[in-house]
């Protein structure tokens, strides 16, 4: 059954769903002259009436019922094995689209996720290089902070010895300045 569902299914037979429920009207049809036949519950037409014995079916009647049961078995196996081919065959191509709906739905998403990530990797790298930059500024500021610092020690420690050489200036003129007036004074006194 499953090579069949590679190919076309076959053409479905035409199934008659009954039987004649009355196989004395197949038998007057085929044989009208013969109007004796049995009927398919084994009475004759005349036993109707008198109520007589009820002989069985005849061989040929048999024989005709077990072509046509057999005929019957056959197309209802054809039918059902057409029925099984053509359900397989839907369910097979059902699968196939949605084998295919699954897989454009997984490669657009696919696709998608691959944008997303070298979007990622695009800011990432962008984000890094503004990284690489503020530490390089900030490695430059550091360094120019530093040498500001060292100048600001410079100018401090010249400071402070410009005002001790200015205090031991100021001392020796203030010195100088007592020595001279205590000469003038001196030699004024002694004049006196």
């Amino acid at each position: 059954m499953a090579s069949k569902i590679k190919g076309r299914p076959p053409k479905q037979p035409k199934v008659t769903p009954a039987l004649p429920s009355n196989d004395s009207q197949q038998l007057h049809e085929n044989n009208p002259g013969n109007n004796l036949a049995l009927e398919t519950c084994g009475e004759s037409s005349s036993s109707h009436g008198t109520g007589g014995p009820k002989p069985g079916p005849s061989k040929k009647t048999l024989n005709e019922r077990k072509r046509k049961y057999g005929v019957s078995v056959n197309k209802t196996v054809q039918n059902i094995e057409w029925n099984v081919d053509h359900f397989l065959k839907v369910q097979h191509e059902r699968r196939q689209e949605l084998y295919k709906d699954y897989s454009h739905q997984f490669l657009t998403l696919v696709m998608m996720w691959n944008i997303d990530v070298d979007q990622i990797k695009k800011q990432a790298g962008k984000l890094s290089d503004i990284l690489d930059e503020q530490q390089k500024l900030f490695q430059q500021f550091q360094s120019i902070h530093m040498q500001k610092i060292e100048e600001f020690k410079e100018l401090c420690d010249r400071h402070l010895k410009n005002l001790q050489a200015i205090k031991c200036c100021r001392r020796k003129a203030i010195i100088e300045e007592a020595r001279k007036l205590m000469d003038y004074l001196e030699k004024r006194v002694t004049e006196e």
